[in-house]
């Protein structure tokens, strides 16, 4: 109890030096009638907030950026768990990648989930794909993957999303910028994952 209360003391005390300290800062320019004082702070305010909004702007940046490939993973990972999915599952890990996605507006992203076969020959073709706000690829249609990552006779989940990202402040990015991931994942539990209409 008297450490708490000696803690309390000490911040209180020193937000009183804070606010005293401004005080006499602000007492000072007031003083100051040359108006330099004015003059530098006129020069440097604009600079310190291109730099203040700036920052905000590459962190909310970032952010989406992250929230984008954690996204992808997570999507691709439900889906690989399966050893079949339903249109309400596909629904369902759609609504998934938008709740990983907040506190950030992706209510237009782009999200495409695709089961990949490879024939005994190593030829990878799509077995069938969902998106939401995308085009699923076509059914039978030949896709590149990495060398390796899918063996003969075997399957592979895709996962893709695109986010259109808007600046929060619409100044800097007015257009916006396209942040896009793409992971790939084996099925857990079976061969391939089977799509049940």
């Amino acid at each position: 109890m008297g450490r708490g209360t000696t803690m309390s003391s000490r911040i209180q005390s020193a937000a009183i030096g804070l606010l005293a300290g401004f005080g006499g800062l602000v007492r000072r320019l007031r003083a100051d009638r040359s108006g330099l004082s004015a003059i530098e702070f006129a020069l440097i305010a604009p600079l310190m907030l291109t730099c203040l909004v700036g920052s905000v702007e590459v962190s909310n940046g970032m952010l989406a950026s992250r929230k984008v490939t954690q996204t992808t993973s997570t999507i691709a990972d439900l889906v690989s768990q399966a050893t079949a999915v339903t249109n309400n599952d596909i629904a369902d890990v759609f609504a998934a990648g938008l709740a990983v996605m907040q506190p950030i507006d992706a209510s237009a992203m782009r999200m495409r989930i695709t089961c990949i076969e490879a024939d005994i020959n190593g030829v990878t073709r799509v077995a069938w794909s969902d998106g939401r706000n995308m085009p699923p690829r076509g059914v039978g249609t030949a896709i590149t993957v990495p060398g390796g990552i899918v063996p003969p006779g075997g399957g592979l989940i895709f996962a893709e999303i695109e986010l259109n990202y808007v600046s929060n402040f619409g100044r800097f990015l007015t257009e916006g910028i396209t942040i896009t991931d793409r992971f790939y994942l084996r099925p857990r539990r079976s061969v391939t994952v089977t799509r049940i209409s």
